[in-house]
């Protein structure tokens, strides 16, 4: 086989120099040699001179600038062309367009046989190219672009060519921006690009270009790669390492006016482009690392918007046409954001992602517009069906800070996040693995957040744990400002929780875990004011579940520790804590929370359980202007319990509370409550409550102030509603220090130790009313001021105020100045006739009644009451009376004993046995039975006070007797009955020897004569004993015990001066006022036997009462006396007629004793009247004519001489008479004759006018 070759070689060897030799052969090679020496005498020498002309020449004219070309090189067998020093001005030659130091192309004679331009080298040294920006869309290149782009036919073939060698060295570009004023130079900057060609034979060859610049001195700029720009896939690998590029440089040539400003920002990358077309799909995958430094942005308005101090982006694959985006490592460093929210309630993040306007100053081709739209429009078809695929193997944000500035509300919120940092590892958008994350920020005004947990999107589930610590409250008030009056002053909340939540059910799964949320120093107070109206120390709430799809919660303990509320009432009534309720204008986030209430409500009730709710140390502080002084309750400390609280309100929940009230009071309630309906089972321990504190409630209506009240409560309380409400109390209560003072003058009026019901039984019930039985009640260390002023009025009547408002004094008189010192009407002798005027003027025990009494009427539900029995211990009553000058002044101390059972319902009196002692005087004692709670009390007691000293009433007597009382003692026994309202007393009165001293002047004193009063009413032993009966109707208006009892002394007294004699009768028998006269028949002065024994009655009298002296008036009625004095002178003229007939018989006659029989009268008178010296009818004779006995009678009588002397005498001798008879009986000294009196005037009895009257004296 090698011998073969090797003759095929030699022999063509010979048939070549054969050829070789021939003479054609020589010719061709000849004329080509010529050619080629002609050829490169031309391409050396001829061409270049005329390539340089005429290159300038149409260089010039077509890009229609002013073109230079040094020097230009040509060798024409290898198709090498240099061009030095290459310059291309500015239109009208003044400036700089471009210029190359060298510019070198090798053609390939392969163009010749591929019919196709073939480039084997193409080199520019050191170009220098200035691109001047003359407005937004105008370049100094932008007549070459317009002048040469010729939009290419559709479905048009590429041009084919091959370029290889493609190398640009130490470029450099000079960019001058006169729109913004700003020079950019980008130099040292080399391409390198091995081939680039169309041919079909090139177009599945890699090409791998090259790029490297410096960037405005500073930045660097690295591309490396390999491409196929025109096969049909395209496929293409690109390296991009940029180093410190600055944003902000760059963004002000973006194609559209960004909605944020730049203001600094570094950029580096190390990124790798993988591109590749199969068919219509394209796909595109980055990775590589990004970094962005001291980047600062800010709105248009220069406003911050976003800074960080760098981030670090390493993308393992990002296929933004696959909708796949795989991050390694993404770090962002000291980040800051600043987020804004403006009055109409638009965040500054919404504005920016508004529709982009154009910018002015930015500049875009339209080709690289097109493209751009081309493949936004290509990206979404391809990856509309595409999943989102997003993973982060780990994410870390360190020392971010966050500002918020708010405008909504009222007042503008600002508000810091600083120190945030948060961690994410293994996230992914596909997985259902959870991935774990951290999350921790504090608060520019405090406080720290924390979170952790696991979440996965495609398993639609996460698990948080979230931990609050000293979260600075006040800095949501601007955000609760229109929703309610409270004004959060202070306060932090902490919180440790565990959250888990499973969307992927219907409806979401939301639980809350094991939870701990606590609140600290708490203070809120009212709009308006500083003082907060509740703080808090400390409160922790213990959540053991919450499942919000189950709407359940469970919470193991609430435990409030110090919590404080200060609440009060306004003068108008408004009270203050009502504007932590209250509602303002309407605002952004009170719409979006009324939305969320509303969709919370939605669905079935909430169900919860509180195991306990513990609040210790609290304070309750109430204030309350709107009365006329302010009320004040302090409840300090306050302790309360209440277990087993859930939404089940019909559940008894246990409770327990302990308080202090006005740092005095304590109360303990314990057991058990039931909201729903209303019962409660409590025990109730209450010692030394303020009851005085609520004295201002009904104080206005009152002239004494309550300035202290203790309650004291031990028992049990039952409350239940049904139907009706219920409640009843067992135990024992007391009222205690109980101090009441006068409005006025802030003296003490009234009080007492203690009032304590033991064994109380108190019930109350809706359809039938209260009843009240207590065992014993015992009122103890009691005291109290009665006053009668100086207009005689009881100050007990002004205890409840009138309704002028004008305050009245309980314990000093101010009536005198009052009504400018007017002292009441004295008493008169016509007192006696109308004792009704001196009764409210002088009875310390009157009560005065209404005008009109309308009758009561049964309350619907009334009050039954029942005591066992009412214990006095220890009090004691002082009465001062300035109705009289000096005043009067006792004091009833040592009150003491016992009322047996009593009540409403009773049908048994309870014995009364009451002791006291008036002050240095002897005992008093009330004894019998009352029963006075019956709808018509009754009574049965007997009174007694002995041994009262009477000169300490020396003020009543010197002013209404007019003489001072210098000795005497009283003993007083008393019995009154009351039944059916009608009253009966007897008042045994005995005083034992009243002495008066000197008479006083004084213009209040009666006229009366005191003292003869007293002499009738006093026996010889010095005493006064007597019996003043009363009686009266309780059913009369117009009933005052008291005076009743004074109209009977007052009577008694008028009654021992104007009729004495009926006050002698009462005490020693007789006929009343007939006892002040004794009777004689007309014209007679002879004593009858009743006469005598009315003496008799009267000699007894006055020898009981030795001081007493009597006078005699002789009285005779002219009228009555005269016309028997005239029949006694006839009688007499008949009698001694007789004596005259009897005489003549030598018999002795008394003329006293002579008795004229009816037969005898007729004679004796008739010889009377005939011898009598008057003129008297006659016959026709002329002789005394015969008259009837009765004329004649009548005639002599006419013819009697009685005159005033007649009837003197006969006065006289009846009070002779009387004096006579008392001769032996009554010391004469004591019996009076005085001058008579002839006629019957001031005669007003019924007894007759011929009589002796007798005057006491």
């Amino acid at each position: 086989m090698a011998s073969l070759n090797k003759t095929s070689l030699n022999s063509s060897l010979q048939s070549v120099r054969a050829v070789a030799r021939a003479p054609r052969t020589r010719r061709i090679l000849t004329g080509v040699l010529i050619f080629l020496v002609v050829f490169g005498l031309l391409g050396f020498f001829a061409a270049p001179p005329v390539i340089r002309h005429v290159a300038e020449q149409q260089l010039s004219k077509q890009l229609d600038r002013p073109v230079t070309i040094g020097r230009i090189a040509l060798n024409p067998y290898t198709l090498r062309l240099e061009a030095d020093r290459l310059h291309i001005g500015e239109r009208g030659g003044k400036g700089e367009f471009l210029d190359v130091s060298r510019a070198v192309v090798q053609a390939s004679w392969s163009s010749i046989f591929r019919a196709a331009p073939i480039v084997d080298e193409l080199r520019l040294d050191s170009p220098r190219a200035t691109i001047v920006r003359l407005d937004a869309q105008h370049f100094n290149f932008s007549d070459l672009v317009e002048k040469f782009s010729t939009p290419s036919r559709p479905n048009s073939k590429p041009t084919p060519f091959s370029v290889s060698n493609i190398r640009v060295e130490n470029g450099q570009i000079t960019f001058d921006d006169r729109l913004l004023n700003e020079k950019h130079v980008i130099d040292r900057w080399s391409l390198g690009i091995p081939f680039i060609a169309t041919l079909p034979s090139k177009t599945e060859i890699f090409v791998q270009p090259m790029l490297r610049a410096r960037i405005d001195g500073a930045s660097t700029l690295a591309i490396d790669g390999k491409t196929k720009p025109f096969s049909a896939s395209r496929e293409s690998e690109v390296e991009l390492r940029l180093t410190d590029l600055d944003v902000p440089r760059l963004l002000t040539y973006a194609p559209t006016k960004l909605p944020v400003t730049v203001k600094s920002g570094k950029l580096s990358t190390n990124l790798k482009l993988d591109f590749v077309m199969s068919g219509e799909k394209p796909a595109l995958r980055v990775s590589g690392t990004t970094d962005l430094n001291d980047l600062d942005t800010t709105d248009n308005a220069a406003a911050p918007l976003f800074g960080a101090r760098s981030l670090h982006v390493a993308a393992a694959s990002l296929e933004p046409f696959g909708n796949v985006y795989r991050f390694d490592d993404i770090r962002l460093d000291a980040p800051a954001l600043w987020i804004a929210r403006d009055k109409q309630g638009v965040l500054s993040i919404e504005k920016l992602m508004g529709a982009p306007a154009a910018n002015p100053a930015a500049s875009a081709t339209p080709a690289s517009g097109a493209s751009v739209a081309a493949t936004a429009q290509a990206a979404p078809a391809v990856a509309k069906h595409a999943p989102f695929d997003l993973s982060i193997r780990q994410f870390a944000l360190t020392n971010g800070t966050v500002h918020v500035d708010d405008a909504v509300p009222a007042r503008p919120v600002s508000v810091q996040l600083s120190q945030l940092s948060t961690t994410l590892a293994n996230f992914s958008t596909t997985a259902k693995a959870g991935a774990p994350f951290t999350f921790a920020t504090s608060a520019s005004d405090g406080g720290a957040i924390k979170a952790s947990g696991t979440f996965s999107l495609a398993g639609k589930n996460a698990q948080v744990n979230i931990a609050l610590q000293s979260v600075a409250l006040p800095q949501v008030q601007p955000y609760i400002d229109n929703l309610t009056g409270a004004q959060i002053v202070d306060g932090k909340l902490n919180l440790t929780s565990t959250l888990t939540a499973d969307w992927a059910r219907q409806p979401a799964a939301v639980q809350v875990g094991q939870s701990t949320l606590g609140l600290e120093s708490l203070k809120i107070a009212t709009r308006g004011t500083k003082a907060p109206a509740i703080s808090l120390a400390q409160g922790t709430v213990q959540v053991s579940g919450v499942d919000v799809a189950a709407r359940k919660a469970q919470i193991a303990s609430v435990d409030v520790t110090g919590l404080v509320v200060n609440a009060g009432r306004q003068k108008d009534g408004k009270i203050d804590l009502a504007q932590l309720a209250s509602t303002h204008r309407a605002a952004p986030e009170r719409t979006a929370i009324h939305a969320a209430q509303k969709s919370v409500q939605e669905g079935p009730a909430w169900r919860y359980t509180i195991d306990a709710l513990t609040l210790s140390n609290g304070a309750i502080n109430v204030t309350d202007n709107s009365t006329p002084r302010p009320v004040k309750l302090a409840i300090a400390p306050l302790d309360l319990k209440i277990q087993q609280i859930s939404d089940d309100l019909g559940h008894p929940l246990p409770i327990d509370l302990k308080a202090t009230v006005n740092r005095k009071g304590t109360l303990a309630l314990s057991g058990k409550v039931k909201p729903t309906p209303l019962a409660a089972q409590l025990k109730i321990d209450a010692n030394r409550l303020d009851a005085a504190a609520f004295e201002p409630y009904f104080g206005n209506q009152l002239n004494a102030v309550v300035a202290s009240a203790l309650l004291n409560m031990n028992g049990q309380l039952a409350v239940e509603q049904g139907k009706a409400l219920k409640a009843n109390y067992r135990g024992n209560a007391a009222l205690v220090d109980v101090r009441m003072l006068d409005k006025a003058t802030s003296g003490p009026f009234a009080g007492w130790r203690s009032l304590a019901l033991t064994n109380l039984k108190a019930t109350y019930d809706e359809t039938r009313g209260t009843d009240v039985d207590a065992s014993r009640v015992t009122f103890a260390g009691f005291y109290g001021r009665v006053l009668l002023d100086a207009q005689g009025k009881l100050n007990l009547k002004d205890v409840v105020a009138h309704q002028s408002g004008e305050a009245q004094s309980l314990t000093q008189d101010t009536s005198a100045a009052r009504r400018g010192g007017l002292e009441p009407v004295p008493l008169s002798p016509q007192a006696a006739s109308a004792p009704q005027q001196a009764v409210a003027a002088s009875a310390p025990a009157a009560a005065s009644a209404p005008p009109t009494v309308e009758a009561a009427q049964a309350p619907k539900h009334p009050v039954r009451l029942h005591f066992g029995e009412l214990v006095l211990q220890g009090g004691r009553v002082n009465y001062t009376d300035n109705f009289i000058k000096p005043n009067y002044t006792a004091d009833l101390v040592q009150i003491q004993g016992t009322v047996g059972a009593f009540g409403t319902e009773s049908t048994t009196p309870a014995p009364v046995d009451v002791t006291a002692k008036l002050a240095a005087n002897g005992p008093i004692t009330i004894k019998g039975s009352v029963n006075p709670l019956i709808e018509k009390p009754s009574l049965d007691l007997t009174a007694s006070a002995h041994d009262i000293e009477l000169t300490n009433l020396t003020p009543y007597s010197a002013k209404y007797a007019g003489y001072p009382i210098t000795k005497g003692k009283l003993n007083v026994d008393l019995h009154y009955q009351l039944a059916n309202d009608q009253l009966t007393a007897n008042n045994h009165i005995f005083i034992d020897q009243l002495t008066f001293g000197d008479h006083v002047d004084n213009d209040t004193a009666t006229k009366l004569p005191v003292r003869l009063a007293i002499s009738l009413l006093k026996n010889r032993r010095g005493e006064i004993d007597v019996n003043i009966p009363v009686s009266g109707s309780l059913s009369n208006p117009e009933f005052s015990l008291g005076g009743l009892i004074w109209k009977a002394v007052l009577n008694l007294i008028a009654k021992a001066v104007t009729a004495p004699f009926s006050l002698l009768a009462n005490a020693f028998g007789g006929g009343g006022e007939e006892l002040g006269y004794v009777e004689f028949a007309p014209g007679t002065a002879t004593l009858t036997d009743a006469d005598q024994k009315k003496l008799d009655t009267i000699a007894k009298a006055l020898d009981d009462k030795p001081s007493v002296k009597i006078d005699l008036i002789g009285r005779v009625d002219p009228a009555v006396d005269t016309p028997a004095l005239r029949e006694q002178y006839v009688d007499q003229l008949v009698r001694l007629e007789k004596v005259k007939d009897t005489v003549g018989n030598g018999e002795s006659v008394d003329t006293s004793q002579v008795k004229v029989d009816g037969k005898e009268y007729e004679k004796y008178l008739t010889k009377v009247y005939k011898s009598a010296d008057f003129k008297k009818p006659r016959n026709m004779i002329g002789f005394t004519k015969a008259l009837p006995v009765d004329d004649m009678k009548q005639a002599l009588a006419d013819h009697a001489s009685v005159d005033d002397a007649t009837l003197r005498d006969l006065a006289q001798r009846r009070a002779q008479a009387v004096q006579q008879y008392f001769e032996g009986k009554v010391d004469p000294d004591r019996v009076f004759v005085v001058a008579p009196k002839l006629d019957a005037k001031g005669i007003d009895d019924k007894g007759a006018t011929t009589r002796v009257d007798f005057g006491l004296k």
